[in-house]
């Protein structure tokens, strides 16, 4: 089987909006678009006063807003590029078959291939770095019976040692597996489930559990427990249904959580908090649902979240810089992205739950280190 990759040079197929989506008036659905593609909002509501300008009732205030919407239009329509380049992007395979509800996302340090969590099929899909299909396996769990079941995965990473470590929603464990997906051992969470995953560059495992309990589990590079910690709440410090983890250029913890005041949390190794950002508001620079969070060399932070549809990026101390794409199905865009992770070399890897897609997305320039030039 072979995936269907689109080159990414010519537009993807349209898929049918969903249908909550179909049926809100056209000007509504531009202005929650309005934040990605200003143009979009522009032409519709060009559109409108256009039709308002040939009726009788206000002629000159309908062609003047016209006018001016003509002129912001051609505005947004010079924008600068994307900050996301994409590279690769695979809807499935030939034979028809999506991912189903993908959740997980992790590059392989040693060849860069690409390892999927196929919640809804209960399976993990391999990929090479070119999107050629190299294998896949069934996650299965053991049972509150003790006979194992197929899973459902819903986060991915690699280990210091190149094993794969593997969070389902089924467990109350972490899977270590080798790469061909047979079991090496488990990393305890008691009575918890683990929901997100990551490794600092000393090889410690963090594994986050969820619910108004969630907390950080940690384990050593040799796989032995070393404590948790996180208290539950709301507020600045506090976690509640963690949602992802990542570990940042300057090895701290930022934690994203679904229900605390502060959408991103950062906090050292050992859980001491540092600050957080991004409120559960509206406007740009706040949240809804944070799905992911990468951070770049720079020390940008990007986060993709699953409600808005959408990835933005804030500076080292959160504050808002810009949103790197929104909602849509061409190459680049985002609809509902689930999980969100980083080679470390440039490269952003994001899979979608709601189009049962995969992009792998290449970091602005600037973003990464120079590199060395000879003499």
């Amino acid at each position: 089987m072979v995936p269907v990759r689109v080159p990414v040079r010519k537009a993807l197929l349209s898929r049918d909006l969903p249908d909550r989506e179909k049926a809100w008036h056209p000007v509504r659905r531009a202005m929650r678009k309005n934040a990605q593609e200003p143009g979009a909002a522009f032409g519709v509501f060009r559109r409108a006063a256009l039709r308002s300008a040939r009726s009788h009732r206000r002629p000159a205030l309908a062609a003047g807003l016209a006018a001016v919407l003509v002129v912001l239009a051609l505005v947004a329509t010079a924008a600068a590029p994307p900050l996301l380049t994409p590279k690769l992007v695979i809807w499935g395979y030939a034979d028809g078959t999506n991912l189903r509800r993908p959740r997980g996302v992790a590059f392989d340090p040693r060849d860069g291939a690409i390892y999927v969590a196929n919640t809804g099929a209960h399976r993990i899909e391999v990929f090479s770095k070119t999107g050629r299909p190299l294998s896949w396996f069934v996650h299965r769990v053991t049972g509150s019976d003790g006979a194992l079941v197929d899973g459902e995965p819903c986060a991915l990473a690699f280990d210091r040692a190149g094993r794969l470590l593997v969070a389902d929603t089924a467990a109350s464990y972490v899977d270590v597996l080798d790469r061909r997906g047979r079991p090496l051992r488990r990393l305890d969470l008691p009575g918890e489930q683990p929901t997100a995953l990551a490794v600092g560059p000393d090889g410690t495992i963090y594994a986050a559990s969820s619910g108004e309990g969630s907390r950080i589990h940690r384990f050593g590079a040799d796989y032995a427990p070393a404590g948790s910690w996180g208290e539950p709440g709301a507020g600045p410090g506090q976690l509640h249904s963690v949602t992802a983890l990542a570990i940042l250029p300057d090895s701290t913890l930022a934690v994203a959580c679904a229900r605390t005041e502060l959408g991103v949390q950062i906090f050292t190794g050992d859980g001491a908090y540092l600050r957080g950002f991004a409120t559960h508001e509206m406007g740009p620079g706040n949240v809804s649902l944070p799905s992911g969070v990468v951070g770049s060399p720079d020390g940008r932070i990007w986060v993709c979240d699953e409600i808005r549809q959408s990835v933005q990026v804030f500076d080292r101390d959160g504050n808002f810089i810009t949103q790197a794409t929104g909602e849509g199905t061409a190459p680049g865009e985002v609809s509902s992205p689930s999980s969100f992770v980083t080679d470390g070399r440039g490269l952003l890897a994001v899979t979608e739950r709601a189009l049962g897609r995969l992009q792998v997305l290449a970091l602005p320039k600037d973003s990464m280190p120079a590199e060395p030039t000879g003499r």
